[in-house]
C-alpha cells in the first residue's frame, strides 16, 4: 500500500495570481489522477498515484470526519477535499521521491511546505460585477472550471492548499482529548486497589481489568507525556503532551498520529 494522503485541492479564496475558484463552478468529476509539479507533458512518469476522494465542503457542517474538519479550520473558506494514494510501495521512481520528500517536509526543522493544487481548464471567467470575460487581467474570477487531476507541489499557487499525512493529524490545532469518563475513574480505582477483596459490578470490573493492560500508567498520563514504539518505523520512541504543545512526533522518523491512535495503541 502506498503512502495515503489528505487535503485542500483547490479553496474558493484569492490565490497568488489573485484568482478565485470558485467552488460551486468546479467539475471535479475527472480528478482521479495524482501528478507531480503540474507536468507540462502528460505521461506515466509524472503520474505518481490516485485520487480516492473528493468532497466539496462549504461550512464546518459539511465535515464528514476528523481530517476534513482539520482542513476546514485550516482553509476557513469553501474548498475541495481530496484523499490520494501516493505509489510509493512500487518501483515508480517520481512516487518514491514525491512521497520521501512529502515526510521531509513535515519534520518541524524543515523549513518547506508540499501543498495541492489542481490541474485542468477554465471553461468561464468573470469580472468583479460577474460579467464574462477572457481577458485574465481582469477576469479574475474563475466562475466554471475543470478539474483533470490534482498535482502535489512545493510551490502551490494558493497556499490553503496543504497536504497532510493520513497519520498525522496531532499537527492540528484540536487539544488532545481525555480518557472517556468511565474510564479515567475505572484507572483512578486501578491506582487505589490493591486486591479483588471489594465486590464490583460486572462491567466495572471488565473495564477496571481492561485500564489494568494499559501499557501506561495514570500516572504518565496525569503527567502529561508518554512514550511507544512509532507505527512507522517500529524504533523511534513518541512522546505526547495533553497540552497545547502539540504536534506529536516521532524523534527517529517524524511521524505524527491522532490521539485517537495514541489511545488505540495504550489499550492493546
Amino acid at each position: 500500500m502506498g503512502t495515503k494522503i489528505y487535503g485542500i485541492g483547490a479553496a474558493q479564496n484569492p490565490d497568488n495570481a489573485d484568482e478565485t475558484i470558485l467552488l460551486d463552478g468546479l467539475d471535479d468529476s475527472r480528478c482521479h489522477v495524482l501528478k507531480d509539479e503540474h507536468p507540462e507533458q502528460e505521461n506515466f512518469f509524472h503520474q505518481i498515484g490516485g485520487v480516492l476522494k473528493t468532497r466539496k465542503i462549504y461550512k464546518p457542517e459539511d465535515c464528514e470526519d476528523e481530517k476534513q474538519a482539520r482542513c476546514w479550520r485550516h482553509a476557513q473558506v469553501p474548498f475541495l477535499y481530496v484523499e490520494a494514494e501516493i505509489a510509493d510501495d512500487t518501483d515508480h521512481p517520481n512516487a518514491k521521491s514525491a512521497a520521501a520528500l512529502l515526510r521531509f517536509s513535515k519534520r518541524p526543522d524543515v523549513p518547506l511546505d508540499v501543498g495541492f493544487s489542481i490541474d485542468g481548464g477554465i471553461a468561464r471567467r468573470e469580472d468583479a460585477n460577474g460579467n464574462p470575460t477572457e481577458d485574465a487581467e481582469v477576469g479574475k474570477i474563475l466562475a466554471h472550471t475543470i478539474g483533470t487531476g490534482i498535482s502535489m507541489t512545493v510551490k502551490p499557487c494558493n497556499p490553503k492548499c496543504v497536504t497532510f499525512l493520513e497519520n498525522d493529524l496531532t499537527k492540528s490545532a484540536a487539544m488532545a482529548l481525555k480518557p472517556p469518563p468511565r474510564y479515567w475513574e475505572a484507572l483512578k480505582k486501578s491506582i487505589a486497589k490493591t486486591s479483588f477483596n471489594v465486590v464490583l459490578e460486572d462491567e466495572d470490573l471488565t473495564l477496571y481489568l481492561k485500564c489494568e493492560k494499559l501499557k501506561k500508567s495514570l500516572k504518565d498520563y496525569m503527567g502529561g507525556f508518554t512514550s511507544m514504539k512509532c507505527k512507522n518505523c517500529g524504533n523511534g520512541v513518541r512522546f505526547f503532551k495533553s497540552s497545547k504543545d502539540l504536534p506529536n512526533g516521532c524523534t527517529n522518523c517524524g511521524g505524527s498520529f491522532s490521539m485517537a491512535d495514541i489511545w488505540s495503541s495504550l489499550n492493546k
